[in-house]
């Protein structure tokens, strides 16, 4: 689960869970009043301020999206195929 600590003031934390809620992944958000940089943290990775979380999140995206892209079931194979899988 991705974890996300912010100060009121962080700007981007809308975006940041409009793009989690898109690519469908559990996250948790805080606000910490004495956070002086926001925080994200999924499992044993971390970062640290709004340019490398942005940065991270795309990352995500981009896996996440590669994901879903390669999944077998989108494909229809006809079981009478002379090439067999």
């Amino acid at each position: 689960m991705i974890t996300i600590y912010y100060n009121p003031q962080t700007q981007n934390i809308s975006g940041w869970r409009e793009l989690l809620d898109r690519i469908s992944l559990k996250y948790e958000v805080f606000d910490v009043d004495k956070a002086t940089q926001p925080r994200l943290i999924d499992g044993d990775k971390e970062a640290i301020g709004t340019a490398a979380i942005d940065e991270y999140l795309e990352n995500l995206e981009k896996f996440v999206n590669g994901w879903y892209e390669d999944r077998c079931d989108k494909y229809d194979f006809d079981p009478d195929s002379p090439i067999k899988i």
